[in-house]
């Protein structure tokens, strides 16, 4: 018996879980679907973002020490699933694009205190690099969930 894909592989229902609920409850305050808790509900995106990449990074850190440890190379492992390899390491590049983004984004900020203008901008270019990894992890997920449902069918 074949196990479901949260039981089968739970790391990435999780993230496919909260990607999600995240983008819907996102886009349900924009467009004024749900009502707005305050501002608040602006820092739902990012903060799993956050939490994401954290994940992503040391998901790639595990999955290198793994392939440095094999005896088969890191090519000889993308050559066997070359979709799933490139999925991968779009989630995993675009996480550390974002965290490059944001730290360049500190360093730019001048000291002392910004006009509100200045601090919107701010706060959507982080909302910015908090959708490129919410859009590279969802990627990711539903390459495995499509990978998934390829092998439990075959």
């Amino acid at each position: 018996m074949v196990s479901p894909f949260h039981r089968s592989r739970p790391l990435q229902a999780g993230k496919l879980v909260a990607v999600i609920l995240t983008l819907l409850a996102s886009a349900a305050v924009f467009f004024g679907v749900a009502p707005n808790a305050g501002i608040t509900t602006l820092f739902l995106a990012p903060l799993v973002a956050f939490v994401l990449t954290m994940v992503v990074v040391a998901e790639a850190l595990v999955a290198g020490y793994r392939a440095l440890g094999d005896g088969r190379g890191v090519t000889d492992r993308l050559a066997d699933r070359p979709l799933y390899g490139a999925a991968r390491t779009l989630e995993a590049g675009l996480a550390v694009a974002a965290v490059a983004g944001f730290l360049a984004l500190v360093a730019w900020i001048p000291e002392g205190p910004m006009a509100g203008p200045g601090a919107i901008g701010v706060f959507f270019v982080v909302v910015g690099l908090a959708a490129l990894v919410l859009v590279g992890t969802l990627v990711r997920t539903l390459v495995e969930y499509v990978d998934y449902r390829r092998s439990d069918s075959a």
